[in-house]
């Protein structure tokens, strides 16, 4: 569900003519007509205690529209954190693409916070994880990469300290030997390193762990 697309509620107090109920993709929502104007969405169990030809106020039809707003968010969170887990900066530009308030999906991301689905210090220990099984980087790539998503940059700090770029360069480059097969001594050499530093790696792991692969290659 989209909230951008959901049409505009006016939120004016008046009597109350109608309430009818609306199923998106994402939950089931009462919408609160007054004075046959779309005035606020609510929450089915919210609208429950409403009478139609009875007064509402503007601060109930907020009200309502805010218990809305911060379930809606919430479960739009959910529904993106999936399969993996997301920054709390990636949800929350999500949830400002779906267009929910500012203020709801704050909410939404201290309350998915407080229940241990998000957490920056283990996302970026878990991205750190991931690329060195899959996709070796450099220390200097990981953190461009974690800044990308919105981690902070003591989180970041932290999270890298404990990367052994050597052994890191070592597994990327191995990844594709085979592409260094027919060069030999100073070429190989110079191929690897030349690679490893296009991937952000230091010069000098790149040039140690480059004589590491040729030296290796020649005992073969």
């Amino acid at each position: 569900m989209n909230a951008k697309t959901q049409q505009p509620c006016d939120g004016r107090g008046g009597t109350i003519t109608s309430i009818t109920m609306e199923t998106t993709p994402l939950m089931k929502r009462s919408v609160i007509f007054v004075d046959n104007r779309r005035a606020a969405y609510a929450l089915p169990r919210d609208s429950e205690r409403l009478a139609i030809r009875h007064p509402i106020s503007d601060e109930t039809l907020a009200e309502l529209q805010r218990r809305y707003d911060h379930h809606g968010a919430y479960l739009q969170a959910v529904r993106f954190l999936g399969p993996r887990n997301r920054s709390a900066s990636e949800i929350r530009q999500h949830l400002t693409v779906k267009g929910w308030p500012v203020k709801a999906s704050h909410q939404a991301i201290e309350r998915l916070e407080q229940e241990g689905y998000v957490d920056d210090r283990s996302f970026a220990r878990q991205w750190i994880d991931y690329r060195s099984r899959t996709a070796p980087r450099s220390r200097m790539v990981i953190m461009q990469e974690l800044k990308q998503k919105g981690i902070a940059r003591e989180t970041i700090l932290s999270a890298v300290a404990t990367m052994d770029e050597a052994a890191l360069a070592l597994d990327c480059a191995r990844k594709k030997a085979r592409q260094w097969r027919r060069y030999d001594g100073v070429q190989k050499e110079q191929r690897i390193a030349a690679f490893l530093q296009r991937k952000g790696f230091p010069f000098a792991v790149c040039r140690e762990t480059a004589r590491t692969l040729a030296r290796q290659s020649q005992e073969d």
